[in-house]
């Protein structure tokens, strides 16, 4: 199994009596791209069907041996050369502050839709976003960072499922400018599509099956129809990932067992066991063990990082700005590895975060996003409402499933010897992270603190 992910909802309420048209006129294209640039004005994305019974297999030798010389023998994890973004880390320390319950977030998923809105902004509210994401001044610095994350992204095997989606709904009597639109289409991948936003449960239920296709089902009903009163635009990108670990657990190895909720409350869950080589450290910083666990194809994989201590998390937490440099120090070593089966979802607002973060014009009157639709007056400009994500996992025997969704809304203003082995056991409150090994991006973070609760 896999996690699976949906980001992203933008929402924009403009008072503009125009209609939309959906293409973008060649000048348009030779403005932004440059006079050799092609661009194809019917290019479509394609948008998975649900398909329930998709499973990235488990890995079959094609010998009589349990070795499969092509596959098993080497594992091309390599150190960074550069640390995770910032803001990922600062976003997650700021959401798993609120509370000590599970959690989970994509940083990727809302970094991705401040992009897109990055595009529209101006002035001091494009300074604020730029200072906090981190986002180069030059926007071109920031399409091609977020084309190549993308790109990597966008490429298939039969190892595992990455599905990486991007809209941008218009009501109908709204203009988006071409620029913005061909920007958006050419190097995030974002389609523009029509929406009667006046007709809430048309639009309410077009979005959701969208949104249910697009996560294979996760998410089956994501707005609802009065959440469409008022609104103009809606930018949403949906990330659904699906794979099996290089390293399966056997399902006859797992065995109930105490989970420390807290150093004098346990509950029994169940257990997965598996011994193998694994790239593993221990930290002194964090007080931490750190076990990076590919799935099939080594692109992504899974680190886990289990503290010490049962009340060691807050450590880990607050020297997370030092986790890149921890993980540097894995070590190919064999290990055996006992993880809890769990699955929960969790939602969070980042509104008030993202204010205290330092972008505040956003969510202001006297917010600035002019380059996303033409013919604004005064009493028209846009501000951003809400930033909402939604997000959910499973991790089993044979891999992990998550998902998640991120809603912006914006609003008119008003190497050891074999026989060694190191032990895992993650038996008490630990965080994960699911990455592209490619560009280091973080997929999704989260916190184990109940693996009961669903």
């Amino acid at each position: 199994m896999t996690p699976s992910m949906w980001f992203l909802f933008f929402t924009v309420q403009i008072l503009l009596n125009v209609s939309v048209n959906g293409n973008i006129d060649p000048l348009t294209l030779e403005d932004v791209f440059g006079a050799t640039a092609k661009f194809s004005r019917s290019r479509t994305y394609a948008v998975h069907a649900y398909e329930p019974s998709v499973q990235a297999v488990a890995v079959t030798p094609d010998n009589a041996t349990l070795v499969d010389p092509d596959y098993w023998d080497s594992d091309d994890f390599q150190s960074a050369t550069f640390d995770y973004d910032k803001f990922d880390l600062t976003l997650t320390k700021r959401v798993f502050s609120i509370n000590d319950k599970n959690s989970l977030l994509s940083p990727l998923g809302l970094k991705l839709a401040l992009a897109i809105l990055y595009e529209a902004a101006t002035g001091p509210t494009k300074n604020e976003i730029a200072s906090v994401v981190g986002f180069d001044l030059d926007r071109k610095e920031v399409r091609r960072k977020f084309s190549t994350i993308i790109e990597s992204l966008k490429k298939e095997s039969p190892e595992y499922i990455l599905s990486l989606n991007s809209r941008i709904y218009v009501n109908k009597n709204a203009e988006p400018r071409q620029r913005f639109a061909a920007i958006a289409q050419e190097f995030y991948k974002t389609e523009l599509k029509n929406v009667n936003f006046f007709n809430p449960d048309v639009a309410a239920n077009e979005i959701n099956a969208w949104v249910s296709n697009t996560t294979y089902g996760n998410i089956p009903k994501l707005v609802e129809p009065d959440d469409m009163i008022g609104m103009v635009v809606l930018i949403l990108n949906t990330l659904y990932f699906k794979g099996s670990w290089r390293h399966q657990f056997p399902p006859n190895a797992t065995k109930p067992g105490p989970f420390y909720v807290t150093p004098k409350s346990q509950k029994t869950v169940q257990f997965m066991n598996v011994k193998d080589q694994f790239y593993f450290t221990e930290s002194a910083n964090l007080d931490a063990k750190i076990l990076r666990m590919p799935y099939r194809s080594n692109k992504y994989a899974m680190y886990i990082i289990v503290p010490n201590s049962l009340t060691g998390l807050p450590r880990v937490l607050n020297n997370l700005s030092d986790l890149r440099v921890e993980i540097n120090n894995l070590i190919e070593r064999l290990v055996d590895v006992t993880l809890p089966k769990f699955q929960f979802e969790h939602s969070s607002r980042s509104n008030a975060i993202l204010i205290q973060l330092g972008i505040r014009q956003a969510f202001e009157l006297t917010a600035s996003f002019p380059g996303i639709s033409r013919g604004q007056r005064l009493d028209e400009t846009l501000r951003v409402s809400n930033v909402l994500q939604t997000c959910g996992i499973e991790v089993n025997e044979v891999g992990s499933i998550a998902y998640a969704a991120t809603q912006v809304g914006i609003v008119n203003k008003f190497g050891e010897d074999s026989d060694v082995s190191f032990e895992v056991v993650a038996n008490r409150p630990f965080l994960f992270l699911i990455q592209d090994e490619l560009t280091r991006q973080l997929l999704f973070i989260g916190r184990v603190s109940d693996p009961t609760i669903v």
